[in-house]
């Protein structure tokens, strides 16, 4: 299998795992985007620190979104400069 292979077969995987787990849009998920509330909650915690906390989190989670959503534009950077051929190994 070439580079260029494993590289796109790799990009297939973290796409559908995006997909699954709605971190291509996230702005249209519910889960993703309410993973934060709990922090400032009625039934956990509620106040000032409580907000700030709150915002913390949802930064945090904004962050990582941007971290699996980069991982394919990068992959998908890496097919475009990969070899096709096969490999000698």
């Amino acid at each position: 299998m070439s580079e260029k292979e494993k590289l796109a077969e790799l990009k297939e995987y973290v796409d559908r795992k995006n997909r699954e787990t709605d971190l291509v849009n996230p702005y249209a998920c519910t889960v993703v985007e309410g993973l934060h509330g709990w922090v400032n909650a009625s039934d956990t915690w509620e106040g000032p620190l409580a907000d700030e906390e709150s915002e913390e989190t949802k930064a945090e989670i904004d962050a990582l979104i941007g971290v699996f959503a980069a991982l394919s534009e990068d992959l998908a950077t890496a097919i475009a400069n990969a070899e096709s051929g096969e490999e000698d190994s």
